[in-house]
């Protein structure tokens, strides 16, 4: 059956891929009537994993997060499907520092090459870069459990350059075997300012409105040695001006705002709360130093 609609408030379930759509309408009172419900899915390039369109009935928006499925999610949810890129906390959590103790930070999954940060530290020295390695895992959950993106997200904006490679050059067992992306890395680390350097996902379609000339330093292939080559010639040549116009670029295509603000305006949804935010966004952009 599809939803019933009701004087309730509308509900916006999140997904972490298309497999977890089915417990989320077990959910006690899912099937309440509502104004509306709205299906966000973040690891929507799962597809494989996605229930039935008829299942998708239930949701009155089906919103996935690679532009690459748009066709996909098209036919699952015909006119009520909607693509929101990633993005970041560009306006609170972001940085256009020009102070940057460190050339190159190391976080998340890597290659062989790139995954023992004693021999990068070693190696970054040897070629005269500042090496940053993995950020120390937290031995117990923090009674705030933002401080750990809060803590990340520092640790971008003290780099000039973060490493990140495409999941299709670094795969792991929890990523996707053909389908390549963006993650939250690429959009927090532009966010801070900084410059995203190693083998880019370009096979994301949603790269296109995420990146822009400057964001990356793409490797042609994964080898430590031509790696620290290109990198000590981006490092010589860096400048404030690149963390500043990263830090702008991001306040204007990359904060959640935007997305929310879209999300809203395709529910029909008015909040004094976002319209408030949306102005401090839009003044720190008319600030932003070029």
């Amino acid at each position: 059956m599809p939803p019933r609609k009701g004087t309730a408030p509308g509900a916006i379930y999140l997904a972490k891929s298309p497999g977890d759509v089915k417990s989320l309408m077990a959910l006690e009172g899912f099937d309440r009537p509502r104004r509306f419900r709205a299906l966000w899915i973040v690891d929507s390039f799962w597809t494989e994993w996605a229930p039935s369109a008829r299942l998708m009935r239930h949701f009155d928006l089906v919103v996935y997060m690679q532009k690459g499925e748009a066709a996909f999610y098209d036919a699952l949810a015909p006119g009520r499907s909607l693509h929101l890129g990633w993005g970041a906390d560009v306006l609170d959590l972001g940085s256009r520092a020009a102070e940057r103790p460190v050339d190159l930070l190391r976080v998340g999954r890597q290659p062989p090459d790139w995954e023992d940060d004693a021999r990068s530290q070693a190696a970054c020295e040897a070629a005269g870069l500042r090496f940053a390695g993995r950020p120390p895992f937290l031995p117990h959950e923090p009674a705030d459990p933002s401080s750990g993106h809060r803590d990340l997200c520092a640790r971008y904006a003290q780099a000039r350059y973060v490493m990140a490679h495409s999941n299709l050059a670094a795969p792991a067992p929890y990523t996707h075997p053909r389908k390549e992306y963006l993650t939250g890395r690429w959009t927090d680390a532009l966010a801070a300012g900084a410059v995203v350097a190693g083998v880019q996902p370009f096979g994301d379609a949603s790269a296109e409105d995420l990146l822009w000339p400057g964001a990356t330093l793409d490797f042609d292939r994964i080898d430590l040695s031509h790696n620290l080559s290109a990198l000590s010639e981006a490092v010589a040549d860096w400048s404030p001006a690149i963390a500043r116009r990263n830090h702008r670029r991001a306040l204007k295509q990359l904060d959640w705002r935007w997305r929310i603000k879209a999300l809203a305006e395709r529910l029909g949804l008015e909040n004094p709360e976002l319209a408030s935010e949306l102005a401090r966004l839009d003044q720190a952009i008319a600030t932003a130093p070029a």
